[in-house]
């Protein structure tokens, strides 16, 4: 039987992704060692799911709660972790009740199926890049430093904000040059 990578994430509204993609220009051309996020694949992840037959996949399909509907609003860019390091550069979600009252449901439901519950807190993020290279220990050198001086410039600046009507259930596919995405289900909020 053929596994596949699940996760349940949330398109962006065209507009947020729009002004999300004209702000990271100057990031994208700092040089830095990156692997940028395709155009197509930038979305906002609620829950990785992990690897799944497809009786499973049904079974998550199918477990997947609606909730209610709620305003999302996207703003200002970040990076994990914090000090010199860059693994995940970031657009911002502004806290939501509802968004983490979806993110609380999602879990409830898929439990049961043993899926296991995330042990560090939620922090919604749009993931943007995701750093190649680690600063060598004792190098002044930061391969990232046009990034972080762009970081401190780049304010609050508000992306979009829209009501979320629905999420959805994706699978990905890894290859060498990219991961691909695939809607398994959209489930609809209320």
């Amino acid at each position: 039987m053929k596994e596949m990578r699940l996760f349940t994430g949330i398109a962006l509204a065209e507009e947020a992704k729009a002004r999300i993609l004209e702000a990271l220009r100057p990031f994208r051309r700092a040089g830095a060692p990156m692997r940028w996020t395709e155009e197509d694949n930038i979305h906002l992840t609620l829950k990785f799911i992990g690897e799944a037959g497809e009786t499973q996949a049904q079974r998550i399909a199918a477990a997947l709660p609606a909730a209610a509907r709620f305003r999302l609003r996207l703003r200002g860019f970040g990076k994990f972790p914090a000090g010199d390091a860059l693994r995940v550069f970031w657009a911002g979600v502004e806290e939501n009740p509802g968004l983490a009252a979806l993110f609380a449901a999602i879990e409830d439901a898929l439990e049961p199926l043993g899926v296991a519950r995330e042990e560090r807190p939620f922090h919604p993020h749009v993931t943007l890049g995701r750093g190649k290279a680690l600063p060598p220990r004792g190098q002044d050198a930061w391969p990232f430093k046009g990034i972080a001086a762009r970081l401190r410039d780049a304010g609050e600046t508000l992306f979009g904000e829209w009501e979320v009507d629905r999420y959805r259930l994706y699978s990905s596919r890894l290859t060498r040059e990219r991961p691909f995405y695939s809607v398994l289900k959209e489930i609809a909020l209320v």
